[in-house]
């Protein structure tokens, strides 16, 4: 048995919407500048900032962050039978 035109179509359009949410999320997250002229370069280290100005940001809690989000959504957006 097919799935439809429409189911297919929901589908794509599904997928396009999280890879844009997928590329907001890393837009907002590489856009992080400190301006922390008044520091040195050790202090700046210590707080997780970098030389040219970018925070430092912990790889490992974005693939968990953006994992608790969208399951969040998905399960506020169950209908209630």
């Amino acid at each position: 048995m097919r799935q439809s035109v429409y189911l297919h179509l929901a589908v794509l359009l599904i997928r396009l919407d999280i890879h844009r949410e997928h590329e907001v999320f890393r837009r907002e997250r590489r856009r992080i500048l400190a301006n922390l002229p008044h520091l040195s370069q050790h202090v700046l280290k210590d707080i997780g900032v970098e030389r040219d100005g970018r925070m430092k940001v912990d790889l490992s809690t974005i693939p968990a962050e953006r994992k608790v989000y969208n399951l969040r959504r998905r399960f506020k957006s169950r209908l209630i039978t």
